[in-house]
Order: structure tokens, then C-alpha cells, then sequence
């Protein structure tokens, strides 16, 4: 059946967002929750420092998507 009814840029779009998501959540398992634990003002810097790091894993998690969609073009046929 190759009958395509979705736009192929959204489709690569989320399949990039859902690939980053899953990335995210399995690297950021052992990174902690350091806002829950307290929120005196050493922990609000740990909470800003975890934030930036979180965000670089869900960025590596987008780009690696978006490597992978260009590689493997799997609605390529939709086109």
C-alpha cells in the first residue's frame, strides 16, 4: 500500500521529534531531578546547570534524527 495522505515534511518532522524524545528520555535518566531535591540558592545553580545540560542531550537527539532521516529517507516514497 503506497498511498501517502501526510505531508512528507511532517512526517520527517516527527519522526525527528519523536526520535529526539526517546533519545532524551533514555539519556537523561541518570542525570537526576535536582530542583524536586531542594531550592536554596546552591540548588537553584545545580537546577540551571542540569537544565543546560538536558537541553544539549535533547539537541544531540534532534541532530542525530535528522542525520538519521537524511540517511534513511523512509517516506521518500511519499515524495
Amino acid at each position: 500500500m503506497d498511498n501517502c495522505k501526510i505531508s512528507v515534511y511532517l512526517a520527517y518532522l516527527m519522526g525527528i521529534y519523536c526520535a529526539a524524545s526517546v533519545y532524551y528520555l533514555i539519556r537523561s535518566r541518570s542525570v537526576g531531578t535536582p530542583f524536586s531535591d531542594s531550592l536554596s540558592p546552591e540548588q537553584q545553580i545545580i537546577k540551571k546547570e542540569s537544565a543546560k545540560v538536558r537541553k544539549t542531550i535533547f539537541i544531540e537527539g534532534i541532530l542525530m534524527s535528522v542525520v538519521f532521516m537524511l540517511y534513511k529517507q523512509p517516506f521518500k516514497k511519499c515524495s
